[in-house]
């Protein structure tokens, strides 16, 4: 793996932290907690880090595969509206966004029980398309670059959303150094709030 699945959950944590704060739909968060991640790893971690958008799908151990993006003229596509967001890094792949996956199920009226696990996986490991995606773990991408290139161009100009991944990136420290478990930070309506990773679930292995 390219990190540690304690590394993993301080990523997870802090900008599921900051989302919160910010009270976001941490179910649509794809964009913020994979550039976040990116970032982080590209600072902390000297690794080349990149964000691409497009349809994905992930097998999670139960009957539905859950993916994100659209079926148009019989083909998987996605759009601004409709589309997932991951990381692609020295040949692996990075989602930061799983440990929300149950949730995400949940609001669907899915109600089997999924475990809370981090996504990192070997791309070469993808399945072949829609009808190999048979077993826990497998995973489909579809990168599409007109509509990457479009949501990294109107993230670059938001200099709130810039502000937030800064601000996870300054909290965050590799293992074995200690990282706080609380910050204070500025929230949408100006007020300053004290936030903390202290309760947020674990996370149990990886898919």
């Amino acid at each position: 793996m390219l990190i540690t699945l304690s590394d993993y959950q301080r990523i997870y944590s802090i900008t599921h932290a900051v989302l919160k704060n910010e009270n976001s739909d941490t179910n649509k968060a794809c964009l913020f907690y994979n550039y976040c991640g990116a970032y982080i790893l590209n600072k902390h971690f000297k690794i080349d880090a990149k964000v691409y958008s497009g349809f994905a799908a992930y097998h999670l151990g139960v009957e539905k595969v859950l993916g994100f993006g659209l079926i148009a003229d019989g083909q998987l596509k996605s759009s601004a509206d409709e589309f997932h967001s991951w990381i692609e890094a020295d040949g692996w792949l990075i989602d930061f966004m799983a440990p929300e996956f149950p949730n995400i199920m949940l609001s669907k009226g899915y109600n089997a029980p999924i475990p809370r696990k981090m996504m990192q996986s070997k791309l070469d490991s993808m399945a072949d398309g829609p009808d190999y995606i048979k077993k826990t773990g497998d995973f489909l991408l579809i990168p599409d670059v007109d509509v990457t290139n479009s949501l990294a161009e109107n993230l670059e100009s938001n200099s709130v959303f810039l502000d937030l991944v800064e601000i996870c990136n300054r909290w965050f420290h590799k293992k074995p150094k200690k990282m706080p478990k609380f910050i204070s930070i500025t929230n949408e309506h100006g007020k300053l709030n004290q936030i903390s990773i202290t309760g947020i679930k674990p996370i149990i292995g990886r898919w």
